[in-house]
């Protein structure tokens, strides 16, 4: 799994459209509480992955996707 915590990066990773320095394509972005401590974290899910893994994940609290490649950024309610 691919865990970030600073939103910096995952803005610029937005604003490049799913492209981080020599990373592969990211397809989805999904935000959640870290479950050890509550603090907002964001997956990133790339091409070829299973893209509701951090759904699915138990240390994942509160997962929801916030942006996807082609679409934008997602109302997540």
């Amino acid at each position: 799994m691919a865990t970030i915590t600073s939103r910096k990066i995952v803005d610029e990773t937005i604003a490049a459209d799913g492209v981080y320095l020599g990373d592969p394509q990211v397809v989805l972005i999904v935000e959640y509480n870290n479950m050890f401590n509550g603090d907002l974290a964001w997956g990133f899910v790339y091409e070829g992955e299973d893209p509701e893994r951090y759904h699915k994940s138990p240390a994942c609290r509160n997962a929801r996707t916030i942006w996807i490649h082609g679409v934008g950024m997602v109302n997540h309610g």
